[in-house]
Formats: structure tokens, sequence, C-alpha cells
């Protein structure tokens, strides 16, 4: 079996990755499949007091309480409106050898898709809306160019819990 490498000395031995790929803001982003524990219809969220206005506060998921996130106002874009096809995705977020579930609100789900590794680039250092630390690389899907989430930047356990001043 072949194994392809790209660019960015992506291995593969399939040389396709599978993404779930989501609107935010209008805008399709994806995350690696592999990191999403599962999508949530969106359901009330109990504010928790003093933290950054990206936090939105938790929600009970199937039992455990899970922190959440607006993606669009972390991206500092303003604030996701909720509407009928909103959606929270629970991604799994590892940090010492431990997991713990967050959940982004996205828009709405796009769908899961292979990336071929050949079509995966670096992260431009300019032009995109949104800081380039949150870009784990650029792929090329249905002949545009979409951000892959960087979810260890993104959920940043450290800058999740600061306090808001």
């Amino acid at each position: 079996m072949s194994t392809k490498e790209n660019k960015l000395g992506i291995k593969d031995s399939n040389a396709q990755k599978q993404y779930l790929l989501f609107l935010v803001g209008g805008v399709l982003y994806g995350v690696e499949a592999l990191k999403a524990q599962e999508i949530v219809e969106y359901s009330s969220i109990t504010k928790v007091p003093t933290m950054n206005s990206f936090v939105k506060g938790v929600t009970n998921i199937r039992g455990n309480i899970v922190p959440v996130i607006d993606l669009l106002d972390r991206f500092e874009l303003g604030e996701t409106t909720i509407a009928d096809k909103t959606s929270i995705v629970v991604i799994n977020y590892e940090k010492d050898e431990a997991v713990m579930s967050i959940g982004i609100i996205i828009d709405e789900v796009y769908e899961v898709d292979s990336i071929d590794v050949s079509n995966l680039t670096k992260t431009p250092e300019f032009g995109s809306k949104i800081d380039a630390k949150y870009i784990l690389h650029m792929g090329k899907y249905n002949k545009e160019y979409i951000a892959i989430l960087n979810t260890k930047t993104i959920l940043n356990i450290g800058e999740l819990s600061q306090l808001a001043l």
C-alpha cells in the first residue's frame, strides 16, 4: 500500500482524512472528524458568571455537564444567532493525558467528508477573517479552500477559564 505525503509532512496510508464540515457565520470550516464526539441539537445553556464572552456557559448532554463556547464570538466576529439548524458539536479536548468534552456552537452541520492529504496546505499568515493560530491548515474542498480548525488552540483550557475583566 502506498503512502502519500503532502507539503505539511502529513502521511496517511489511505491518503485521505475525514473532516466534519460545518458553517459558522456563513463560512465553511472543518475539524478532524475523530475529534468530534457527537453533534447535538442546540439546547438551553446555563450562564457561568464572569467568564469570557465566548464561553456561553454549560449544558447537560446525556448526563454530562459540558462547557459551551460560541465559535463566532471566539473568532471575534460577533455572536451566533440561534436558529433552527443551530447545533452544538462536542469536541474531545486532550490536556495532560486527560480528555474533556467541550461544546462549540455552530450554525449548521454541512457534512462529513474526506479531503486528500495532497489538498492540505499551510495556514496563511494573513487573508483570513480569523486569527491564524486557530487554523491547523487549509484544505481544498469542492475547488475552494476552507480552514481546518486547530481545536487545541480554539479550546485552550487556560484561555477558556480566564475570568473576564
